[in-house]
C-alpha cells in the first residue's frame, strides 16, 4: 500500500512537472505599453518598465526616441532620455555581428559576401581566389570573421583610410589577439634593453646608478569602420604577473602624468601603442597575464550638415550649415580628376580652440555620384588656414571605377565624437 501510494504521489508531481513545462511563457509586454508605465504613479512600476526597456536593447530604440518627443510627462521624459544615451551608446560600441556559412566555396566569394553582409569596403588581393573553403559562423563578430577567413586562406588585413580593407597574400599569424567589442588589439612584441652608464657619474659612490635595464610591451589597435579612433591617450596598466607570480607594474607616484596621443584630429583606423613594465626576474619565462586598458576618443557620429547639389556648376557661391559656412569658389573637370577650391569656416562657439578641425577638413568633405558612390580623395593644397577658417584645393579621383557616375554633390559631414576605455587582456606572452 505504501509502494503505491509513494508511486501515486510520483506520477502526480511528474504531471504536474510536465503541465507546467508545456505551459506557454507569458507574451512579452509591448513597447508601447512600456513606455507608459514610465509616467506611472508607482515608483516600482516605472522602474521595471524601465529594466524591461533596457533589456529589449535595440529594438526599443526607435519606438522611444518618437514617444521622447511626444510624451508630455516630465518623468517619462527624463527616463527615456536616459535610456535612449545609454542603449545608443551600447549599440556603437557593440561589434558588427555577422552569420556567413560556405561549403566548398571560393575565398574570393566569400569576401565579397562579408563586404555585402556588413556593408563595409573589403577587397581580396590575394593570389588563388578559387580556393575552396568551408564556414560555419553564425551570429559571430566581425573581427573573429574576418581573421578565421584570413588564417585560411594565408591572408593579412590593410586597412587604411578611404580605401577600405585590402587583404594580400602574406602567410604570417598574431597568435596573441583580444577582442573588444568593434576593436581588435594584437600583441606586437617586448622590447627589452640593458645599459651600463661609463660615464657622468655622481663623485659619491651612492649616487650611483650605473647599470638599468627596461621592458616595453608594444601592441596595435584596428577599429571596425563604423567606429574610427581620432585620438588616443596613453595606456594604463591594471595587472601585469610573469610565471613565477611576480608583479611587473612599477609602484604609483602621487602624481600620474597623462600624456595624450593622436592624430590631431585625423580619423583613423589603426593605432599603436605601449606600456613600460618593471624588468623581469632572470628566472622568469612569460607574462602570464597583462590586463589594461586605453583611453580613446571616437568618431561615433557623421551626419551630413552641407549638401551642395549640381556641384560641376556651382561656382563663387556661399553655402551654410549650422556651424560652418562653405564658399566655392572653383570647379574643374579634369576627365578622370575633380579639383574644388573652397573657404571652409568653422563658426562653433568653440572654433578657436578647437586645433583639431583644421586638419579634419578634407576627411569631412565627401564627393558623390547621384546614386551616392564616393569619389576618392587625392589629397589638397593649402592655400590659408587657421583654427577656424581653411582655404585649399581639394582634389576627387575615380581610381580606375568605372561604376562611378559624374559628381552630382558635395557633401561636409558633421562629426560627433564619444570617449571611451578600451580594455585589453593577453596570456602566456614570451619574454625576451
Amino acid at each position: 500500500m505504501r509502494t503505491s501510494l509513494a508511486l501515486t504521489g510520483w506520477f502526480c508531481i511528474g504531471v504536474a512537472a510536465a503541465l507546467a513545462a508545456e505551459k506557454p511563457a507569458a507574451p512579452a509586454v509591448p513597447i508601447e505599453k512600456l513606455v507608459e508605465q514610465l509616467a506611472s504613479r508607482n515608483y516600482r512600476e516605472r522602474e521595471a518598465a524601465s529594466k524591461a526597456l533596457e533589456a529589449r536593447g535595440e529594438t526599443a530604440l526607435e519606438p522611444m526616441r518618437k514617444a521622447a518627443n511626444t510624451t508630455k510627462d516630465p518623468e517619462a521624459r527624463r527616463r527615456l532620455q536616459v535610456l535612449i544615451a545609454n542603449l545608443e551608446r551600447t549599440v556603437t560600441l557593440s561589434p558588427k555581428r555577422v552569420t556567413l556559412k560556405a561549403q566548398n566555396q571560393p575565398i574570393g566569394n566569400v569576401v565579397e559576401n562579408l563586404a555585402r553582409l556588413t556593408g563595409y569596403q573589403i577587397q581580396y588581393q590575394g593570389g588563388n581566389r578559387n580556393q575552396p573553403v568551408n564556414l560555419d559562423f553564425e551570429n559571430r563578430p566581425f573581427w573573429e570573421v574576418l581573421d578565421r577567413i584570413c588564417l585560411m586562406g594565408g591572408l593579412t588585413v590593410q586597412h587604411n583610410e578611404g580605401s577600405g580593407f585590402q587583404l594580400y597574400q602574406n602567410d604570417v599569424i598574431w597568435p596573441h589577439v583580444s577582442y573588444q567589442g568593434p576593436f581588435k588589439l594584437t600583441a606586437n612584441n617586448f622590447y627589452y634593453t640593458r645599459t651600463v652608464t661609463l660615464g657622468g657619474l655622481p663623485r659619491n659612490p651612492a649616487q650611483q646608478q650605473t647599470r638599468g635595464e627596461s621592458l616595453q610591451f608594444s601592441f596595435n589597435i584596428m577599429s571596425e569602420p563604423k567606429l574610427p579612433l581620432m585620438q588616443a591617450q596613453q595606456a594604463k596598466l591594471i595587472e601585469a604577473v610573469d610565471d613565477r607570480g611576480n608583479s611587473l607594474m612599477f609602484p604609483m607616484s602621487g602624481n600620474v602624468e597623462i600624456v595624450y596621443y593622436g592624430h590631431n584630429g585625423y580619423r583613423t583606423h589603426n593605432y599603436s601603442s605601449q606600456v613600460q613594465l618593471a624588468p623581469p626576474s632572470k628566472d622568469a619565462r612569460f607574462v602570464k597575464v597583462l590586463r589594461g586598458s586605453i583611453p580613446v576618443t571616437l568618431l561615433a557620429e557623421q551626419k551630413p550638415e552641407i549638401v551642395i547639389d549640381e556641384i560641376l556648376k556651382v561656382k563663387n557661391k556661399k553655402f551654410t550649415g549650422n556651424e560652418t559656412e562653405i564658399q566655392i569658389d572653383e570647379v574643374k573637370d579634369n576627365k578622370t580628376s575633380f579639383s574644388i577650391k573652397m573657404t571652409v569656416r568653422n563658426n562653433a562657439k568653440n572654433a578657436n580652440q578647437d586645433y583639431s578641425w583644421t586638419n579634419s577638413v578634407h576627411q569631412r568633405l565627401e564627393l558623390l555620384d547621384a546614386k551616392g558612390n564616393k569619389y576618392y580623395s587625392h589629397g589638397y593644397n593649402w592655400e590659408n588656414s587657421s583654427p577656424a577658417n581653411v582655404s585649399a584645393t581639394f582634389m576627387f579621383g575615380t581610381n580606375g571605377n568605372a561604376a562611378l557616375g559624374p559628381p552630382a554633390r558635395l557633401v561636409y559631414n558633421q562629426w560627433s565624437m564619444m570617449q571611451h576605455q578600451i580594455e585589453f587582456e593577453f596570456r602566456d606572452l614570451p619574454l625576451p
